[in-house]
């Protein structure tokens, strides 16, 4: 938690500010129980009323002067908690923007929702309890002791030993509860992770009639977080029940004894009651402070797990913001990497000239995306590097260097909106003329006549047939002037007259451009053609060449030919 303090930035007079209203309202509820003791021990017993109104007046200015500095406190600890939480969601999912896709994988993407939602928001409440609680907390059990002590130093030990018990046995329910509530927030991933791939799943779920068992796989982890908050809520519960009792038995104490006492004439009545008010009073300050332990018990837990995004090293990001002149593209030499364990891309090496075209081919698992990430700079290389138009990518600012790429996914990336908002991802100044432009180089003129520019697509393109969403996601990388282009499979859903098509209208486009494919027809027309077998080339050359030269290449043509 203390670590994400530097977010309070901006709110240090409000932070300040909170605390003190609710240590004023603290000192007005510690003078309460005096006053009330003046008023048996002087009023009542002298049976003065005019004394009585008095004071009762005073106690109800008291109440009112608290209740308008509280809520004050409240507002004040309120909106410094949701600036704070809001700074800290920003910066987490800033930070998560910029994180290597490698991190990303690492921590999966279920979890990174909850982190920055679940977890920040436990941290926001956190700290708005403690402006709100842990400095009046302290100071009402001092300064209750205090008066106790001024009242009957010998009954006061009696307030101090119950204060002593209750602290003891607070913090062993805690230490109980804390490894309860840590393990609670990481199911929280597991089920965060079964409702996203359920939803996202759905119609593959629904078309093999699997409802039972996704249901079952969340019910099992529902039950897994169910029986962990419920352990620790069973030990928590026994906290009220004991310091009930513990309080109730230091009040028969203090009456039993101050009793004996206002018989002789060494306590008054009123101090008696003053002193169980006090008690009374320390009393429900321990079992908030109980309960707020608990609280900071979970956030510790949620701030750990943000610190863990925070934290994380961004990758390196150059100073180069200008492409070089040079009339090579994007070199790869000798290029290996692995997402974990053995290479995934072994030794690959490449050369790709301006206005050339170069087609990557293999069969599934041979590496042709990792390929592909590596060139958009989503990954780095373990071994070898990577130029593009003359530079180590290393060398060059991500944003600059990517602002010349036209990507096109593997899997056709199309968001909520209207299909001008999803084209004007690319260039969001780009005018209706080159968005049409767009979509007319990639055969999406019918879908184009039919929406229009303004029209709806629903999340994740629902709406939209497989080809039309990897059309759209074709065009979005046309809609800018672009030194690369990147094809990952981006016809693997279209028909082969339209996939042929799209790939003569790409001709009348400048620029180099990568085709990746399983699909001969897509690659066959390149300059040059990368055959890749578990990660390793193992042909090189154009069409023909390959044919008669490269096996594996050779079969792909037999079998997507019919031979």
């Amino acid at each position: 938690m203390i670590k994400l303090l530097r977010f309070l930035k901006g709110h240090i007079p409000a932070t300040i500010a909170a605390p003190i209203c609710k240590l004023i309202e603290a000192i007005a509820e510690l003078a309460v129980p005096m006053i009330v003791a003046s008023v048996i021990d002087v009023g009542i017993a002298d049976g003065d009323k005019t004394y009585v109104i008095k004071y009762c007046s005073v106690i109800g200015v008291l109440a009112v002067l608290g209740f308008l500095i509280s809520v004050t406190g409240q507002y004040l600890a309120s909106k410094v908690a949701l600036g704070y939480g809001t700074r800290i969601r920003n910066a987490t999912f800033k930070h998560i923007n910029g994180l290597a896709v490698s991190d990303c994988d690492k921590i999966g993407g279920a979890s990174l929702v909850t982190r920055v939602t679940g977890d920040v928001l436990n941290c926001q409440n956190a700290l708005n309890m403690f402006l709100r609680l842990v400095l009046r907390m302290p100071f009402v059990v001092v300064g209750a002791f205090v008066m106790s002590m001024i009242i009957d130093p010998v009954l006061s030990l009696m307030f101090f030993a119950m204060t002593v018990v209750l602290s003891a046995t607070i913090a062993c329910v805690l230490r109980l509860t804390m490894p309860r509530i840590k393990k609670a927030q990481k199911n929280l991933d597991e089920m965060s992770r079964a409702t996203a791939e359920s939803i996202t799943g759905a119609r593959v779920i629904r078309a093999f009639s699997t409802q039972s068992s996704t249901k079952a796989r969340f019910d099992g982890s529902a039950d897994v977080t169910a029986k962990t908050n419920i352990g620790a809520a069973r030990i928590s519960a026994l906290l009220t029940p004991l310091t009930f009792a513990v309080v109730n038995l230091a009040i028969i104490a203090v009456l039993w004894f101050g009793g004996g006492k206002v018989n002789i004439g060494d306590l008054t009545q009123g101090e008696t009651i003053a002193l169980i008010n006090y008690l009374n009073q320390a009393f429900f300050v321990i079992v908030n402070i109980g309960n707020v332990f608990s609280v900071f018990t979970r956030s510790a837990a949620c701030a750990a797990r943000v610190n863990e995004i925070l934290d994380a090293p961004l990758p390196d990001n150059g100073t180069e913001t200008e492409l070089a002149d040079d009339k090579t593209v994007l070199r790869f030499d000798n290029v290996s990497f692995a997402y974990d364990g053995d290479y995934d891309v072994r030794d690959v090496s490449f050369t790709l000239e301006k206005d050339k075209t170069l087609g990557i081919i293999g069969g599934t698992g041979s590496g042709k995306s990792t390929i592909v990430s590596l060139a958009e700079k989503f990954y780095t290389p373990a071994v070898g590097s990577i130029r593009f138009c003359g530079r180590d990518v290393a060398d060059y600012d991500i944003d600059s260097m990517r602002r010349n790429i036209g990507y096109v996914p593997q899997r056709a990336a199309v968001l909520r909106g209207t299909l001008k908002s999803n084209l004007l991802i690319a260039d969001e100044n780009a005018p209706d003329e080159t968005l049409e432009r767009a979509l007319e180089l990639a055969q999406a003129s019918e879908l184009l006549a039919s929406l229009g520019l303004d029209g709806d697509i629903a999340g994740g393109g629902k709406n939209l047939s497989g080809g039309q969403r990897q059309r759209v996601s074709i065009a979005r990388s046309l809609c800018r002037d672009n030194v690369l282009y990147l094809f990952d499979d981006a016809t693997s859903a279209l028909d082969y007259k339209t996939e042929r098509s799209f790939i003569d209208a790409m001709k009348q486009v400048s620029g180099a451009k990568i085709f990746v494919s399983q699909r001969i027809s897509a690659v066959s027309g390149c300059d040059e053609i990368i055959v890749l077998d578990g990660g390793a080339v193992v042909g090189r050359g154009t069409h023909d060449e390959l044919k008669a030269s490269c096996p594996l290449y050779a079969e792909f043509c037999a079998s997507q030919s019919g031979d």
